[in-house]
């Protein structure tokens, strides 16, 4: 394949040269490129110069892939790497990584919409697929900002984890295609959320294993470790992605330490309706980290999501629950009767309170 570049306003696109050696051992050394591509661990001087004298170099000649190097069109620094791979008739795939000081201004994204429209105009490709692990919503935000459609996940497809997988092709429309944007980290100054980590699971385990947590939430019981990472790295990971949920970890905003959890309900946002739920940890009770939680998480839906209802229920007989609700300024306005089903399938009343977005 003869080899080509891209002009894309403040991005220069080119193939990768013996000249970037440096540039590509320096970035290759950050974790976040080495925990999402297939970037080897460590990566050393003798890897980087086989990529841009060899490897890349070589994909350009036998036309298995167009990987190119992504510059500052003014400056010439590397600023991330993004190609066409596994080229075969009208069909590729997309793949990207970002350097650590160039994140956060929207240069991969840039890139890749500047390859795959080149590659739908000048290489005649009707189908471009792309896949990431499936907590990588970094990478997830850049596919689905270029018009990119989920399909689904694919499971133990890159070292043995499951991973989202999409396409862009020729025909559609690129639009944003993103449900929710990646975890928040929203902090009052003593509790804070975030998105959950796969090393949270052995204090969520902990945290749910507990007759209290048993009483008012539909956990399992024993609840084990296996329970934890499975809901974490499955429920929690697929929901954000699908849009039907934004699960959050509560943690001490000083230490780190888990201290239960908060869930923004969204089947019903085309509505501008969200229901807001939270546990807490048995260690963190008392001390009023559901009613914090709940006020930045609903705060967040309804000024980063534009909901206008926030709703939260609370079984009758959990009079804490009800107490944190108005605390953190939800209104209580009755009593649905039969409305929810216990542990056990069975109906239960419950408490609805509500937040809206003026405030009342």
């Amino acid at each position: 394949m003869e080899l080509m570049e891209i002009s894309a306003g403040r991005l220069h696109l080119r193939p990768w040269n013996r000249y970037d050696e440096d540039a590509v051992l320096a970035a290759c050394q950050d974790p976040e490129i080495q925990r999402w591509t297939s970037v080897p661990h460590p990566y050393t001087r003798q890897l980087a110069r086989t990529w841009v004298t060899i490897t890349a170099p070589g994909m350009w000649a036998d036309g298995t892939g167009t990987p190119f190097a992504v510059l500052n069109a003014t400056t010439g620094a590397l600023l991330a790497s993004v190609g066409l791979h596994r080229l075969d008739g009208d069909q590729a795939s997309v793949g990207y990584w970002c350097a650590p000081e160039a994140r956060g201004d929207g240069v991969v994204t840039e890139a890749v919409g500047a390859v795959c429209r080149w590659g739908f105009g000048a290489l005649g490709l009707d189908r471009i697929t792309w896949y990431a692990e499936i907590d990588n919503f970094a990478s997830r935000a850049v596919a689905e900002k270029n018009g990119f459609q989920v399909e689904g996940v694919r499971r133990r497809h890159v070292s043995h984890r499951d991973c989202w997988i999409g396409s862009l092709c020729a025909a559609d429309e690129v639009t944003d295609r993103r449900q929710l944007p990646a975890p928040p980290t929203l902090t009052d100054g003593i509790v804070t959320l975030r998105g959950w980590r796969p090393e949270d699971a052995a204090d969520a385990a902990r945290a749910c294993d507990d007759p209290v947590t048993a009483r008012w939430l539909p956990v399992a019981t024993p609840y084990t470790l296996a329970d934890a990472t499975s809901y974490i790295s499955g429920h929690i990971m697929t929901a954000w992605g699908d849009g039907t949920a934004a699960e959050l970890a509560v943690t001490d905003a000083r230490t780190g330490e888990l201290l239960g959890a908060l869930g923004l309900k969204l089947h019903n946002r085309r509505l501008g309706h969200g229901e807001v739920g939270y546990w807490t940890a048995p260690w963190a009770r008392g001390r009023g980290v559901a009613g914090r939680a709940a006020v930045l998480g609903a705060r967040w839906g309804l000024e980063v999501l534009g909901l206008h209802r926030v709703e939260l229920v609370a079984d009758v007989d959990n009079l804490a629950s009800q107490r944190a609700a108005e605390k953190a300024g939800f209104v209580r306005e009755g009593v649905a009767r039969g409305s929810r089903t216990d542990r056990f399938g069975t109906p239960r009343d419950v408490v609805v309170f509500s937040l809206l977005s003026d405030g009342c």
